[in-house]
């Protein structure tokens, strides 16, 4: 927030209107106010927060009388200010409360507080606000500051300077929940408390599920297990799971044992089956055997031919590196050449036409001196360039300032003769105005009594229709509580079937605990719901606040009323109109010699002030005239000396590749850039050159160990190598290894036992069928047996492996239900520490409040900057953690480190000037971090009332050398005081002098100063 100007008219000691323009000082970044004791220089201050917050500050602001003693009966008291916020600019014109005397009749009456608040939009001001509380509630999202807030920020008042150096803690939250827009941080609060809502339900629905499995698997187990918990863990889960899949095994092992009996004859007979199958085998694999070495015999050729085509491509094997090598080496040669020719091209390309030097005459050293050569004539064009340049720019500027001169000497002269002829006629006006004054007065009683009796007719009107509107609005409220009543007693009446609705089969009533729910309750027809009796109810609730509201309303009529009756007595008006006029026509002369006064006076301190100004302009251009032409001159010189010292040092190397000197920087950089090109080219094809020579050399090496390796082999030529190395060696070996493996088998088939006993059965083959149906017969009918045992065993081991399951994949999930389980309580535990509710947290603080702290810290870091300078490096404000009994929060407490002690302590024990300067740093360290953070609110501002004579001039010298520093930043300060020291070191200031017609304000910058 930054003012502009401020406005003060009967209030306090200033009975006229007096303006302080605040930009006008505040364009050193430091002003003083200044004037005797009892002058009204903090009132200054005073119509500053009245205008914002309808207070003032410290004691004062308990004060009901702001209207000067000194104005008379009929003169207004008001203040208007113009202050921006941001990008936007506001005026709020404001008038206290007051006692006056009644305008007929004896006694006092009240005139009551108004309030307008306007806004400059595209040039215009704009109404926004004016009742108190809509301008209040304006102000205040705008300003983002209470008065007791900006008492401490912004205007520090007398008596009340170390506010917010001894504020506690809860108060230090508020304004700076304010100033740093920390919203966020409790958004993120609530966040995290619904994830942690949302983590606790999902918590018990965990539980649920682990409580469903249990009772699943204790289904399957063979006896009664032990009650599991009612909140079972995942490890009493686990366990529990554990019992019943024992017990399932031990069912599914006796149902093993049944079915191994029955088992056990059946493969009896199966074996004595399998003994005549085996007989009726023997049989058969001896005839396939006699059949497969009879085809053996007859593919003897094909396997010689296969043995010498694996020969020839193992001997081509050994030698394929040598062939890859050669058509490696062939194609590489291939690319380099590509490349060669390609770079070779490229420089042909680059080469400016009409060189005399062919591609291959070329010398990359001597390609290097003519680009250095170029760049160096860039160089030295360019700086001529520059100095040209700067000639005629200074020659122009000595021109404007020769004209600046004399335009300015002629508008002095104008100046001071209208001047002279507005204070003439400032004279006369005021001499007539004087004679006028006595109509004036006549008719601001007249229109007084008019005021009174329009008053009385207004206040009858606003009594009939608060009357009216109480007898309305205590209708409506018995109609809604009619409503309400009827509704709560059929919502009462629904209550079982609203119960009835939530139940879920299988889950518990929350009545009777049972799980079956035979006959649940139906909702009425046409039933109220519960939204509909919240509605009811803040219809209701609105209903009567509304006739509150009403009655209070009649109430406040009624006394406007009386009051208004009162005051306006038994006057019927009848003469006023005609009493009136002739008082009107009486001041309309007076009226208009007023105006016609104040726009001339305003006309005459504009002109004045303008007049001092434009002796200083003048003297500075007169400066800015002599510097042009000095500039000029020496800009001429150093042009004329940089052409003399100019040579051309072109080589003779430029003709070689068809270059010329350039004359100009834009031909210099063509020639450089051409130039670098044709030498980049170059060595690209010097090096592809070289590159394509070892190509050759390499295939030539190649093709020579292919040659020798070739007059070692069992190969005429490398074709044949070729057709050899592209036989299928793996495939030919496998076949090879095939026919190996074939000859092993049949081998082992002639010697196995089974052909032995095969030659040696002597039953025929009919025998051996009959025999063997006979006894897989009998095996089939026990079998069917053991069948029956195994169905019953596999139901057993199906219950088993249900409960194993469920085992298992409890164990599986362990991992990830307990990682889960972590993650919730994570997200519970991380929403107790942001809340400041975790038992775990020391500080026992909120997100919100830790950010406050953070920021707090980094206050105090910058006021502690500030208070070193000030202290000479004594004393230190320290950021306090600690919680004290009877603290809502943590972190926002201060302590003082004096270092020639190194103690910490309490701001309270500091001295009077001690306080002023921690007070003073604390303030600046505020607005500091409040600048360099985005969200908050900037303060451009900041008013000192006293404080300073507690210094001594050391100290006081390192204070004002702080507040000094405050200008760079574009912030404004405003002083109060006597100290004589602060009137020699700040030049600019505003000036209350005290006088029987009350007090006037004059700003501007000292004497001496105005001369410089």
């Amino acid at each position: 927030m930054r003012p502009h100007r401020l406005v003060l008219e009967g209030f306090g000691p200033f009975r006229d209107r007096q303006t302080v323009d605040f930009d006008a000082v505040a364009r050193d970044g430091i002003f003083l106010i200044t004037g005797p004791t009892g002058a009204g220089k903090t009132t200054i201050l005073d119509g500053l927060c009245f205008a914002l917050f309808n207070t003032v500050p410290g004691p004062r602001g308990s004060a009901a009388d702001l209207r000067s003693h000194l104005t008379a009966p009929g003169d207004p008291t008001r203040v208007e200010l113009e202050f921006s916020v941001g990008d936007r600019r506001f005026r709020i014109e404001r008038s206290p409360q007051y006692q006056r005397p009644r305008k007929r009749g004896t006694g006092m009456t009240t005139q009551n507080h108004t309030v307008a608040l306007l806004e400059l939009v595209d040039g215009q001001w704009a109404g926004i606000a004016r009742t108190a509380q809509e301008t209040q509630a304006f102000l205040d999202a705008v300003i983002g500051l209470t008065a007791a807030q900006f008492t401490k920020l912004v205007v520090l008042p007398q008596g009340d300077f170390s506010a917010f150096l001894h504020a506690d803690p809860a108060e230090r939250e508020s304004i700076l929940e304010k100033l740093f827009a920390t919203q966020h941080f409790r958004a993120v609060e609530r966040v995290l408390g619904e994830r942690a809502t949302h983590a606790r339900r999902a918590t018990e629905e965990g539980e649920h599920q682990r409580r469903f499995a249990l009772e699943a698997a204790a289904q399957a187990a063979w006896e009664r297990l032990p009650d599991a918990p009612a909140r079972p863990s995942i490890a009493d889960t686990i366990a529990h799971l554990g019992l019943a899949a024992v017990s399932a095994q031990e069912r599914a092992a006796v149902a093993d044992t049944t079915q191994a009996l029955w088992e056990e004859h059946a493969d009896e007979a199966a074996t004595a089956a399998r003994d005549w199958e085996a007989r009726s085998e023997d049989r058969a694999v001896l005839t396939a055997l006699l059949a497969d070495q009879d085809a053996w015999e007859r593919d003897a050729p094909v396997r010689a031919q296969l043995d010498a085509q694996v020969r020839r491509a193992r001997a081509a094997h050994g030698l394929r590196h040598l062939l890859r090598a050669r058509t490696h080496a062939q194609e590489a040669t291939a690319r380099r050449e590509e490349e060669r020719a390609t770079a070779h091209a490229a420089v042909q390309t680059a080469l400016p036409t009409g060189a005399a030097l062919a591609v291959e005459e070329l010398d990359d050293a001597q390609l290097a001196a003519v680009v250095a050569h170029l760049e160096r004539s860039v160089e030295r064009l360019s700086r001529l360039a520059d100095l040209e340049q700067d000639v005629r720019t200074a020659q122009d500027a000595a021109a404007a300032a020769r004209q600046a001169l004399e335009d300015a000497q002629t508008a002095q002269r104008r100046r001071e003769d209208d001047a002279t002829t507005l204070r003439q006629r400032i004279r006369q006006q005021r001499e007539e105005s004087e004679s006028l004054h006595d109509a004036a007065a006549q008719r601001e009683a007249l229109r007084e009594r008019r005021r009174l009796l329009a008053e009385r007719e207004t206040a009858r009107a606003q009594h009939e229709a608060a009357d009216a509107r109480v007898l309305s609005d205590a209708q409506a409220a018995q109609t809604t509580a009619q409503r309400l009543t009827t509704l709560r007693a059929a919502l009462r009446a629904d209550a079982a079937a609203r119960l009835a609705a939530d139940l879920q089969q299988g889950q518990p009533c929350p009545v009777c605990g049972s799980c079956e729910h035979p006959r649940p309750a139906h909702p009425v027809p046409d039933g109220p719901t519960p939204e509909e009796v919240e509605e009811a109810e803040a219809a209701d609730l609105r209903a009567r606040e509304a006739l509150a509201g009403a009655r209070a309303g009649l109430d406040s009529a009624a006394a406007v009323l009386r009051a208004a009756q009162d005051a306006a007595g038994d006057d019927d008006g009848e003469d006023l109109p005609a009493l009136l006029q002739a008082a009107e026509d009486a001041v309309q002369r007076r009226a208009a010699l007023r105006e016609t006064l104040i726009e001339d006076e305003r006309r005459l301190e504009a002109l004045e002030a303008g007049l001092a100004e434009a002796r200083r302009e003048e003297s500075r251009l007169l400066e800015a005239r002599t510097q042009a032409d000095t500039a000029a001159t020496a800009a001429r010189s150093t042009l004329a000396e940089a052409r003399q010292s100019q040579a051309d040092d072109a080589p003779t190397a430029l003709a070689g590749v068809g270059l010329t000197p350039p004359s100009d920087v834009r031909a210099a950089r063509s020639a450089a850039a051409t130039a670098t090109a044709l030498r980049t080219a170059h060595t690209s094809w010097t090096r592809a050159r070289d590159a394509a020579r070892s190509a050759q050399q390499d295939l030539r090496a190649r093709e020579d160990e292919l040659t020798a390796a070739l007059a070692e082999s069992e190969f005429a030529d490398a074709p044949a190598l070729e057709e050899a190395a592209r036989l299928p060696l793996d495939r030919l070996e496998e076949q090879q290894e095939a026919h190996r493996a074939q000859a092993t088998r049949l081998a082992l088939r002639r010697d196995t036992e089974q052909v032995r006993r095969a030659r040696a059965d002597t039953a025929t083959h009919d025998e051996l069928r009959d025999a063997t149906a006979r006894a897989q017969e009998r095996a089939a009918g026990l079998h069917a047996q053991a069948d029956g045992a195994r169905q019953r065993a596999l139901l057993a081991h199906d219950r088993s492996a249900t409960a194993h399951a469920a085992l298992d994949r409890a164990r599986r999930q362990r991992g990830a239900d307990e990682e889960r389980q972590d993650e919730l309580a994570r997200d519970i535990d991380v929403a107790e520490l942001v809340l400041g509710t975790s038992n775990e947290a020391a500080s026992r603080m909120s997100l919100s409040s830790f950010a406050l702290a953070a920021l707090f810290e980094e206050v105090a870091a910058h006021a502690t900057d500030r208070l070193v300078d000030m202290t000479a490096g004594r004393y230190r404000l320290l950021h306090d953690l600690e919680r004290r009994r009877g603290e809502r929060r943590a972190g926002l407490g201060l302590k003082i480190l004096d270092t020639f002690t190194d103690e910490a302590r309490d701001p309270r024990t500091l001295s009077g000037g001690e306080s002023f300067m921690a007070a003073l740093a604390l303030a600046l360290g505020l607005a500091d971090t409040v600048r360099s953070e985005t969200g908050g609110i900037d303060l451009d501002a900041l008013f000192l009332d006293e404080g300073f004579g507690t210094l001594d001039a050391d100290t006081l010298g390192d204070v004002l050398a702080v507040l000094d520093r405050l200008r760079t930043g574009g912030r404004t300060v405003g002083i109060i005081s006597h100290v004589s020291e602060l009137q020699q070191a700040i030049p600019t200031r505003i000036a209350v002098e005290p006088g029987p017609r009350g007090a006037t304000i004059r700003s501007g910058r000292t004497p001496d100063d105005s001369t410089d």
